[in-house]
């Protein structure tokens, strides 16, 4: 193994632990930021535009659960429902 190799793999597994790891809490607190008024705010209404934003933080977040739980039950989806949702099940 080669280090631009071992150097390669090794940020590929950092990126995905920032994304995975602290991007989603991440998301998620940008996403109650988003949802909530300005705090200098004379009013307490939220522009339309950023509860849009909010709700799409929310369901980047809502689809990774899904994609996530899909992952740890694949066996299971296969073997009961004969789903191969992720192309990993050997025929």
């Amino acid at each position: 193994m080669s280090v631009a190799t071992l150097i390669s793999d090794l940020l590929q597994v950092i990126l995905a632990g920032l994304v995975l790891g602290a991007g989603l809490p991440a998301l998620f607190a940008v996403g109650i930021r988003l949802s909530v008024p300005a705090a200098n705010s004379t009013t307490q209404v939220v522009p339309a535009w950023r509860k849009g934003l909010a709700a799409l933080c929310f369901a980047v977040i809502i689809g990774a659960i899904i994609l996530g739980i899909m992952w740890i039950t694949k066996g299971v989806l296969h073997d009961t429902f004969g789903l191969d949702v992720f192309g990993t099940e050997t025929h």
